[in-house]
């Protein structure tokens, strides 16, 4: 598909990539729904508006300012109205009417992508004789943040130079890069998914750094699990990557041991062969290869609901840390997450980058 878009081409913002976001402009501050080619972003609400359909369900989503209700509608919908999209940016026909519903992504602001119902993160590690299934722990869906909005320094207990307990500004705040997992369909409670239903319940990726209080941690490690060490903020990439767009980006998956419980095992075992990379103000620090991953977003997928709980539109799911560069971050640093993955007929793609700067506490 050659696309009319200057820049398409090269772009990894391509027409077989087409992520969502939401955004806004100095001139129409309302936040709406857009998807990224090049270095333009298209306004689906001009785009809804200026057609024929005006009150189908997909049409009435589109003018929505989160992807919320677009996400309930399933996946054929999300086929259909990627199709669409596609289409227009492949036809020279409606090239000088669709340009007036591009705006340069540089002068847009974004906003987080949709309202996260629920959040669970994984912990992404090979298994040993304790772990026969995917672990994760329940996380605050509320302090989930988009790329770009500061990340506050958190306060918590940790120890003090002389080895006592204080309250006070973290010391040992830690990147987790991660990809993360958006849900469109809901499930039934108390009937468990399998992995083989992924493409049915999945709507795309986004690219996550679920950052920790190392130094909380340490306080917490025989309680209950993580709290205030995770709960104060994950920052989530603005921008949206359908899981079509990763259909070329599907890898073989590490072979995995046999006693596997049947509720975890594929017909099709596979990963998503992603290039994930981390830099700190700007230097490159760490890098990490997704598809490498052991348990795989399917039976994490299904992990989720093998106890029979539900899955709901909107809920988030973490990967588990890809990738963590021992690193001292200080006040003012920048961290930026970024991620690519090859596309069809040998182009490649980027998943949107997660781009936050740490200021200092504020207590």
């Amino acid at each position: 598909m050659n696309s009319w878009v200057p820049g398409a081409e090269e772009s990894p913002y391509n027409v077989h990539n087409l992520p969502y976001g939401v955004f806004s402009t100095a001139e129409e501050p309302l936040p709406r729904i857009g998807v990224r080619i090049a270095d333009q972003v298209l306004d689906l609400r001009k785009a809804v508006l200026t057609g024929d359909c005006k009150t189908c369900p997909s049409c009435t989503a589109l003018r929505d300012p989160a992807l919320n209700r677009l996400l309930s509608l399933g996946r054929d919908v999300w086929s259909r109205v990627r199709a669409q999209i596609q289409e227009l940016f492949t036809d020279p026909a409606v090239e000088e009417s669709a340009h007036r519903w591009l705006t340069p992504v540089d002068q847009v602001r974004m906003h987080a992508p949709l309202l996260v119902t629920d959040f669970v993160d994984f912990t992404l590690r090979t298994p040993d004789a304790r772990r026969l299934q995917p672990r994760g722990t329940n996380g605050r869906a509320s302090t989930v943040i988009p790329s770009g909005m500061p990340l506050v320094r958190p306060s918590g207990h940790r120890r003090d130079d002389l080895g006592g307990i204080a309250f006070g500004p973290s010391r040992a705040l830690d990147i987790e890069a991660e990809v993360g997992f958006i849900i469109g369909a809901e499930s039934e409670l108390g009937r468990p998914v399998t992995p083989d239903a992924f493409d049915q319940y999945v709507f795309g990726a986004v690219l996550l750094n679920d950052w920790t209080a190392r130094d909380f941690a340490e306080l917490e490690a025989e309680s209950l699990g993580s709290f205030a060490s995770k709960s104060f903020a994950t920052s989530m990439s603005a921008w949206v990557t359908p899981i079509e767009a990763l259909g070329a980006a599907r890898t073989a998956a590490p072979v995995q041991e046999s006693d596997v419980p049947s509720y975890l095992k594929e017909s099709d075992r596979y990963g998503f062969d992603l290039r994930l990379g981390i830099e700190v103000n700007g230097v490159s620090v760490a890098g990490a290869d997704f598809g490498a991953s052991y348990w795989t977003p399917a039976q994490q997928l299904a992990q989720l609901t093998a106890d029979g709980a539900v899955l709901r539109s909107g809920m988030l799911f973490g990967s588990g840390e890809a990738a963590s560069p021992p690193w001292r971050l200080d006040d003012g640093d920048a961290v930026t997450i970024t991620a690519t993955a090859p596309g069809p007929r040998g182009t490649s793609i980027a998943l949107g980058e997660v781009a936050t700067r740490i200021i200092p506490a504020r207590n």
